[in-house]
């Protein structure tokens, strides 16, 4: 039973430090510059559109998608973030990349789904259709899932994961 709790700390370790390191880069202060074939003001529905090689590029994070929708609140602040086709995220040696990724300021979540949503870092890495992370909560759902670790991504004592997995 410890062996099987140190394994399922260390995965939750591994799981929540490279999908919120991702993830948070969004929170990171620092003068961001975006870039698009085309942009669309729409005053009536409080809604900036970037469309066609959108790049996202801050100090800590760049993002490059087809298709970039920003809808704001009454006071003009964020309501909620839609990037589609093509989403890519990479911050420093982590990435992600998916279809479609959702980001709703409210609740704080982010949700990314495709076809195959890929979260890396370095060598381990997450995938599933639909990867769910609440920022707030330090939380992240992945359905399905599967998830490969390099040998020494969970570390013991004696080193790497063949020493704590049972053979």
């Amino acid at each position: 039973m410890r062996k099987f709790s140190v394994i399922l700390t260390a995965v939750t370790a591994f799981v929540l430090s490279s999908v919120f390191s991702v993830a948070q880069a969004a929170k990171v202060g620092g003068d961001t510059e975006i870039t698009a074939s085309r942009m669309e003001y729409n005053y009536k529905f409080s809604s900036i559109t970037f469309e066609e090689n959108v790049k996202i590029q801050n100090p800590d994070y760049t993002m490059t998608c087809e298709q970039l929708v920003v809808m704001l609140n009454s006071t003009n602040d964020v309501k909620w973030i839609r990037a589609s086709k093509n989403v890519i995220l990479v911050n420093g040696d982590r990435s992600a990349k998916c279809d479609e990724a959702v980001y709703t300021k409210a609740d704080g979540k982010v949700v990314m789904s495709g076809k195959e949503v890929v979260v890396q870092r370095a060598k381990d890495q997450m995938t599933g259709t639909q990867i769910t992370i609440w920022l707030n909560e330090e939380r992240v759902e992945c359905y399905p899932a599967r998830m490969i670790l390099e040998e020494n991504t969970v570390n013991s004592k004696k080193g790497g994961v063949g020493n704590i997995l049972p053979k």
